[in-house]
């Protein structure tokens, strides 16, 4: 049995609502199931399973997709393991498909490497390393929890140990070779030690901390990298921590093992570190799995500021509802603030954190600027202070000596490089519109200057074209990756504004949505024939969701409503606003005999837009895939290709009908894109 043939087998014998409904409590809801969502705190139910398509879709956070994908977001696990995992919970026999994947060695070695050095530790020739973690207020439960233990300070504690793996310990670079002697010895040595885990559990390395007084110049070391370990996909204290993070759906990145172990003492269980290295792709993609929310908790220094401009770089485009960051003031680490505060009192600390994108473009128009803030502010005995004096800075501009012209023109052309290297028109803009609130000019002309010195060129966007992708050179940020629209369309933009392709495929499913929900508004007669594929949208524009749910509880309670349900359910401001004012607009449904076929073509164009843009995401994930993940990922693909063209071919079906007209409202044409 291959992997194509197990991938089928699982989908007959296991329905999608059986397995959730090991992990989510559901009722059937006509054709579907709801209840509360796994990925997200939530008190109402948002979260459907609908097993005819066998898709689950939450539309409160906005997670979906097939079971195998439910399996990789809740386990947090690759295709491979999601695949395991299923075929385990339908009863199907895969070592057949096992047989030939003989398990690395190296896996069970350094699982009992890490219980080997936790052992030493908590025996009594390890005086000296209990001391050190005494001393540092660390206790029996973290030292558990964490599995820190010691190495001895002896040259082959390990290759007495383990005679018979000298091969396997020396691919691990756990034991090197003298080339003076010939002779092996231990590649750790009189250092606490702390098991780095993959997200499953699994040991994949060691970092190693001397002891205060050695002479050894490396205090921190970490294992090499090997077959098993590459520091660059791996985070620190997340598998530790995994329970709070993805019950909180919030990480707070740190700078060291001891900050994770700190904080999470502390009561703050949220904390993760890269491994000695600034923040990578993977380990972006790695945290998306568990959080939403995400701070950056770094030193004030020099080295602090400009890893916070990395990591917001890193950040940026990236989907997270929010990535903001922390800086504490020199002399200070996140470890030593865990011994002085209660993780709550950290948490009000964080609550005066500041967003990592105004940060970037303060940063990049002003950076002396802001390392003279970090000065000024710097008190160990007020930690929230720092953060708080930057915030001052960036939000309120509170200049101890307001910039003049000539350094504005400095600022700018900084702010071009940074400007020209984003993809993503939305937040291209949104950036050019903090940019110009920070240098008090209007948005407009900083928008030409910067469009200038590009030779009045149109900077690059996202590619999103009809085949798959290609590896792209250069420094490009948010490449191939669609940007979560919040609060409608986002400061400042349009619905059918210019942009990438991604872009326009957002603003016109935003136009198609709102277009939908005037309707409804105007008719609601049109909600009892299209019930079910209403319940079925994954919203772009949260409003017309928000209109959604109004009207769907009235129709469901029978109250039924009027134009005037905008004034009389409580809604946000900007949404009435917004609908009313479509509302006023003239009505564009035509004759009271097309308005139902009118709102047909609204929701077959809706689910052209919505599979394109799966597709869309799709062909950024085949980039990364491995050969497996690509099987399943273009089965996927094609199966969207194939449902767009049926859809396609529905609308120019349905327009046909009524002679000389487009697809209803003008906007579409039958392929999805504007005329």
């Amino acid at each position: 049995m291959n992997s194509r043939e197990l991938k089928e087998r699982i989908r007959t014998s296991l329905p999608i609502e059986t397995y959730i409904g090991r992990f989510v409590t559901l009722k059937r809801y006509n054709r579907s199931y709801k209840g509360l969502c796994p990925f997200h705190r939530e008190k109402t139910p948002s979260f459907t399973v609908t097993p005819d398509k066998g898709i689950y879709h939450c539309f409160g956070c906005g997670r979906g997709g097939d079971l195998f994908a439910f399996v990789m977001e809740y386990e947090g696990v690759e295709f491979r393991e999601a695949m395991e995992i299923l075929a385990r919970a339908a009863g199907i026999d895969i070592s057949s498909l096992q047989k030939n994947e003989k398990k690395d060695p190296a896996y069970d070695l350094l699982m009992r490497t890490a219980r080997l050095y936790n052992e030493f530790l908590n025996g009594d020739s390890a005086e000296a390393y209990s001391n050190y973690l005494r001393s540092r207020k660390i206790g029996e439960e973290a030292i558990q929890r964490f599995q820190i233990g010691a190495s001895p300070d002896q040259w082959q504690f390990l290759i007495d140990q383990f005679p018979d793996e000298m091969s396997t310990l020396e691919r691990l670079s756990l034991i090197r070779k003298s080339e003076k002697t010939g002779k092996h010895f231990d590649f750790f040595r009189g250092r606490i030690m702390f098991p780095i885990r993959d997200p499953s559990g699994q040991v994949v390395g060691f970092g190693g901390r001397i002891l205060p007084g050695s002479d050894n110049p490396a205090k921190y070391m970490n294992s090499p990298e090997s077959s098993v370990f590459q520091k660059s996909r791996v985070l620190y204290g997340l598998f530790e921590n995994m329970a709070s993070i993805r019950k909180s759906r919030s990480a707070v990145l740190t700078e060291g093992y001891l900050d994770v172990v700190g904080l999470s003492e502390a009561g703050l269980a949220t904390a993760v570190a890269p491994l000695g290295t600034a923040l990578t792709e993977n380990h972006v993609q790695l945290l998306k799995r568990y959080a939403d929310h995400i701070t950056l908790m770094l030193d004030g220094d020099g080295a602090g500021r400009e890893a916070a401009r990395k990591g917001a770089r890193m950040l940026l485009g990236q989907g997270f509802q929010s990535t903001r960051m922390f800086f504490l003031p020199t002399g200070m680490d996140p470890f030593d603030l865990s011994r002085r505060y209660s993780g709550n009192v950290i948490q009000d600390f964080l609550e005066s954190s500041l967003s990592t994108d105004s940060y970037l473009v303060f940063y990049t128009l002003f950076p002396d600027l802001l390392g003279q803030a970090f000065q000024r502010f710097a008190d160990p005995e007020r930690p929230a202070e720092l953060t708080e004096g930057i915030r001052g800075l960036i939000h309120d501009l509170r200049f101890p000596q307001p910039p003049g012209l000539e350094e504005k023109k400095a600022a700018v052309e900084r702010f071009h490089s940074l400007y020209s290297e984003i993809q993503d028109s939305v937040i291209r803009e949104f950036y050019a519109q903090e940019a110009a609130r920070i240098l008090s000019i209007e948005v407009g002309g900083l928008i030409a200057q910067l469009r200038g010195r590009s030779g009045g060129r149109e900077l690059s966007t996202a590619n999103d074209g009809g085949g798959m992708p290609s590896n792209q050179s250069g420094p490009v940020l948010n490449a191939g990756r669609p940007f979560p629209v919040q609060g409608g369309m986002g400061p400042g933009a349009t619905p059918g504004s210019g942009g990438s392709d991604q872009d326009k495929g957002a603003a016109q499913l935003i136009k198609c949505e709102r277009s939908m929900m005037k309707q409804l508004l105007s008719y609601p007669e049109l909600l009892s024939g299209n019930l079910e594929e209403l319940r079925e949208l994954d919203f772009a524009d949260p409003d017309s969701e928000i209109i959604w749910r109004v009207l769907e509880d009235r129709f469901l309670t029978g109250e039924g409503w009027d134009e005037d349900v905008l004034i009389h359910s409580n809604l946000p401001s900007r949404v009435v606003q917004s609908f009313s004012g479509m509302l006023a607009a003239e009505n564009s449904a035509g004759p009271e005999g097309s308005l139902e076929a009118t709102f047909r073509e609204l929701l077959i164009q809706h689910r052209i837009l919505e599979a394109k843009k799966r597709m869309s995401e799709i062909r950024g994930q085949m980039v990364v895939a491995d050969e497996v993940e690509q099987s399943y990922l273009w089965e996927r693909y094609s199966t969207l290709l194939k449902e767009t063209k049926n859809l396609e071919f529905q609308l120019r079906s349905q327009t046909s009908k009524k002679p000389g007209k487009k697809a209803q409202m003008g906007e579409f044409g039958p392929s999805g894109d504007e005329n």
